[in-house]
């Protein structure tokens, strides 16, 4: 009966263990080239409203562990490379089973990551941390949970690139389009209609983007991928696609985010665009 019991004991342990699982595109993003990071937790959970604090602290805490950055802190208006949203979607429980003498809580979250210098999406991933099952010392079984999901961010991370010595950004140097020949003294033909894209429509289209990097933060993914289209087809341009391809990942839909990545490389983008669209591209052919 001792060796049962004792057995018996040791399953119990090794069954009820805190754990997080990850539901999006595996690695999320290229980070060798990230050096200082903010983060802001979000949540549209009222039960989760007294977890968000504590999700924060414990990111902060693994990602200082994990990650090779300079620093890594709450976001508070200083610049930073790289802007981490966490938004806490659920806080639940559910009975345990014959080994658990109290609940197990689970948290979803949504991890959304920005490129702080110029504000582009890179990646998303849905977290889904787990609690052990076993409540001890009256001990809260979502503040376990919140740890898993914390634990498993910079697990990803690390998968990401954020360990080890960091990486120059490569600088893009300017077109020189030479001088130029000829004296420009004839009148020319055509229609005078304008070459390229029309600027006039930037600002709305910005404002699109903007609302639609907005929505992905709170996890409303469908909202935000109608304004990136609305954004991309108001004025197109490779970084409203590569966002309508990032907001597509997050929604499983896997071949049109990738088709939609493809086009965003078809546009012609600037060098560190086009790095982050084949990075973006790696991480979809890696998940599929």
């Amino acid at each position: 009966m001792r060796v049962l019991a004792v057995s018996l004991v040791a399953l119990a342990s090794s069954s009820c263990r805190p754990s997080a699982t990850v539901e999006r595109t595996m690695p999320v993003a290229n980070l060798q080239t990230y050096g200082t990071v903010a983060i802001r937790v979000h949540t549209t959970a009222f039960a989760a409203q007294g977890q968000a604090m504590f999700l924060e602290q414990d990111v902060i805490g693994h990602l200082q562990k994990k990650c090779g950055f300079s620093a890594v802190a709450r976001a508070s208006g200083a610049p930073a490379d790289l802007v981490l949203d966490i938004n806490i979607l659920s806080v639940g429980r559910s009975s345990g089973g014959w080994v658990s003498s109290g609940s197990t809580a689970y948290v979803d979250s949504l991890l959304v990551l920005t490129d702080g210098t110029d504000g582009q999406l890179l990646g998303t991933a849905k977290i889904k941390g787990k609690s052990g099952g076993v409540i001890i010392n009256n001990a809260a079984p979502e503040r376990e949970a919140i740890g898993a999901v914390a634990k498993s961010v910079g697990e990803l991370l690390a998968k990401s690139g954020c360990s080890g010595a960091r990486v120059a950004k490569a600088i893009p140097q300017p077109i020189d389009n030479g001088p130029g020949t000829g004296s420009g003294s004839d009148a020319g033909s055509g229609s005078g209609e304008p070459v390229g894209p029309d600027e006039s429509k930037r600002p709305e289209a910005e404002a699109l983007n903007e609302a639609g990097k907005e929505k992905l933060y709170a996890a409303d993914i469908a909202t935000a991928l109608s304004l990136f289209e609305k954004a991309n087809a108001t004025l197109p341009d490779a970084k409203y696609q590569l966002n309508i391809c990032i907001a597509l990942g997050a929604l499983d839909r896997w071949d049109a985010a990738i088709a939609a990545c493809t086009k965003a490389k078809s546009m012609n983008p600037p060098t560190t665009l086009a790095q982050k669209i084949d990075n973006r591209l790696a991480s979809l052919r890696e998940r599929q």
